[in-house]
């Protein structure tokens, strides 16, 4: 047996809260001398110990610790609850990391405008282009880009680029109507079946006379800043949007943080009467 000095370091915990788990009845000492009144502890009861431990760092209350522990909760159990808080963390810091992001990239963009640097958008004309694609409702842009995955990998054999469109009237980032495909050769090629019985269809985007565009290099969240170039181009040369834009992936990124994405930003305008 161990005094309570003794079993706080063994147990690396501080003697106050041995006494507060005492307290209220989830730790009591294995024995109490009647004359002295000196706790002991044994090694025992680390297994108890690192339960209450673990739950309490999985966010439970001392209350739901005790009742769990009443119910003799299991190691697997415990590994269950484990791996539920550990994908809500997960979650929880690509949510953060995303807001990080946004910011950096609205702050970019304010540079941009303040430093007055060139806008780099030029005038296209685009012809009408034969593809491959789908249309279909995505939770979340990353949903997008999972199907978009699919498309390259049943298509790994054509040398198209990826595009995208949002037929969405109004900017939406979640529920999103989505357009994504493959431009390929102009014969008719067969439809192709994805997962989730998605299918690629074969159809020609018409053809746009005036399409201003603009390259963007780096993560999803700067995509916007290709947008507020083309806003400032078409206000300050006398264009206005005239249809949907595309994004055509130019280049599929390598790193994690996608930082080495290229993406091709075409806006279709028309002159201010």
């Amino acid at each position: 047996m161990f005094t309570v000095g003794e079993f706080s370091q063994l147990a690396q915990v501080s003697k106050r809260l041995l006494r507060y788990y005492d307290e209220i009845g989830l730790l009591k000492p294995i024995r109490i001398d009647p004359t002295t009144g000196y706790r002991y502890y044994s090694a025992e009861q680390l297994p108890r110990l690192n339960r209450i431990l673990a739950l309490k760092e999985l966010g439970l209350s001392l209350d739901q610790i005790q009742r769990l522990l009443s119910d003799n909760v299991s190691t697997d159990e415990m590994q269950g609850m484990l791996l539920l808080k550990k994908a809500e963390i997960e979650q929880q810091l690509r949510s953060e990391l995303q807001r990080i992001r946004n910011i950096e990239a609205r702050l970019l963009s304010i540079r941009n405008a303040e430093t007055s640097k060139p806008l780099d958008v030029v005038i296209k004309q685009i012809p009408i282009q034969p593809v491959l694609s789908l249309r279909t409702m995505v939770e979340s842009f990353q949903a997008g880009l999972a199907i978009l995955g699919q498309i390259r990998t049943a298509l790994p054999e054509k040398s198209g680029l990826c595009f995208i469109i949002c037929h969405d009237d109004d900017f939406v980032d979640r529920d999103m109507d989505l357009e994504m495909g493959r431009m390929v050769e102009t014969s008719a090629p067969v439809a192709v079946t994805l997962y989730d019985d998605l299918q690629l269809r074969f159809r020609e985007l018409p053809a746009v006379p005036t399409m201003a565009t603009t390259v963007v290099k780096g993560a999803l969240e700067t995509i916007h800043t290709g947008y507020a170039d083309i806003a400032r181009w078409a206000e300050a040369n006398g264009y206005r949007p005239a249809g949907k834009p595309r994004e055509i992936v130019l280049q599929i990124p390598q790193f994690i943080d996608g930082s080495d994405l290229l993406t091709e930003i075409q806006f279709p305008v028309e002159l201010v009467s």
